[in-house]
């Protein structure tokens, strides 16, 4: 396989994972996102195609990538997800911020 390929497969799928976690956060402006199990109130219907194929490319790609080096391959999902990760929580930091709780999650 082209070595070039499955760098891109993985950072395609951080991009659509991202934009799902962004579709999300703005459906739901006064709701957390549930960082682990569940979804919030309001779930568009793109989010799950987003979320799908996202993971999908980020886990087949880096696998690809670290078969060379064993440990690059999940090095390279944390670091395509952490994206993703910081807008959840910013976004979940502002909505209780907002309501007055303590951010979980």
């Amino acid at each position: 396989m082209f070595p070039m390929l499955p760098a891109l497969l993985a950072i395609a799928g951080s991009v659509l994972f991202f934009y799902a976690t962004h579709v999300l956060s703005r459906a739901n402006p006064h709701s957390k996102i549930p960082a682990w199990i569940g979804n919030p109130p309001v779930v568009p219907d793109r989010v799950f195609a987003c979320r799908f194929f996202g993971m999908g490319f980020l886990v087949f790609g880096a696998i690809q990538v670290g078969t060379a080096v064993w440990y690059w391959g999940p090095v390279l999902i944390v670091v395509l997800m952490i994206p993703s990760v910081v807008r959840m929580a910013l976004h979940n930091r502002r909505v209780a911020r907002s309501a007055g709780t303590r951010p979980t999650g």
